[in-house]
């Protein structure tokens, strides 16, 4: 087995080793398990007893001898997934947290089919969460890569993750090839503009943290940044909620 893979588990390469050992001897003694992986005693012991604060082994005494046990590995990482799945929940929190304690913007750029994916990635980090939008789309410039990620991986995921998407669109509109093609299936809000009077040629995010993602799908133009400041973000929501106020919904062509 490669030992690598228990780093995951928070144990050393040492740790791993030695955990391995009592996996397959059920039980020892240190002096045993030292003598058995050629090592030291003293040395044997100061990791099993870092091992036992970490609840990787546990022992039981023997007419005063200390018989060490491994953890059983299905406890052991079912510790970790829950603890993993723990965190994954209490993430919004920790961004909101993270957000507030940003005092300078912070601007990522990014480049290629695989950085649009990766600002879109970023879209799906907080469920049951409301993203606002303004999508220009003009289908025979738009990446065929990137139309077919968002029609076959990412709406389908945003819908599953029960994330609302209120936009004021023009020109194409993706729409997932899983679910019926009505606003309520799609999980969605959208009222559109004309092209010819009011065209959009980017498309500009707003996060339901506070971040606001400026992209291209144009093939020729694959590229877009993240912003994440305070005031930036809140004045991109008050022209979303001015823009939107302002344009009756209209049928597309």
């Amino acid at each position: 087995m490669d030992n690598s893979l228990l780093s995951k588990l928070g144990m050393t390469q040492k740790e791993a080793h030695l955990y391995l050992k009592l996996l397959e001897l059920g039980m020892s003694g240190a002096n045993s398990l030292a003598k058995r992986l050629d090592e030291n005693r003293t040395s044997t012991y100061s990791l099993l007893q870092s091992m036992q604060k970490k609840g990787h082994v546990s022992y039981i005494d023997k007419g005063g001898v200390k018989y060490f046990v491994p953890t059983d590995p299905t406890l052991l990482v079912k510790h970790y997934v829950d603890g993993a799945t723990a965190l994954q929940r209490a993430l919004p929190e920790l961004l909101a947290f993270y957000n507030k304690s940003a005092n300078k913007p912070k601007i990522t750029f990014y480049e290629g089919v695989q950085g649009i994916i990766q600002i879109c990635e970023q879209l799906l980090e907080v469920p049951d969460s409301v993203r606002e939008s303004f999508m220009g789309i003009e289908l025979k410039n738009a990446h065929p890569e990137i139309i077919k990620y968002f029609e076959e991986d990412f709406l389908p995921r945003r819908i599953a993750n029960k994330q609302v998407y209120r936009g004021i669109v023009c020109g194409y509109l993706p729409m997932s090839r899983e679910h019926p093609k009505t606003e309520e299936a799609q999980l969605r809000e959208i009222k559109y503009i004309d092209p010819q009077k009011l065209p959009l040629k980017i498309h500009i995010d707003i996060f339901p943290q506070n971040k606001v993602a400026i992209y291209s799908y144009n093939k020729d133009e694959m590229m877009g940044v993240i912003i994440e400041h305070q005031s930036f973000y809140v004045t991109m929501k008050t022209a979303f909620a001015l823009a939107w106020a302002g344009v009756d919904t209209m049928k597309q062509k």
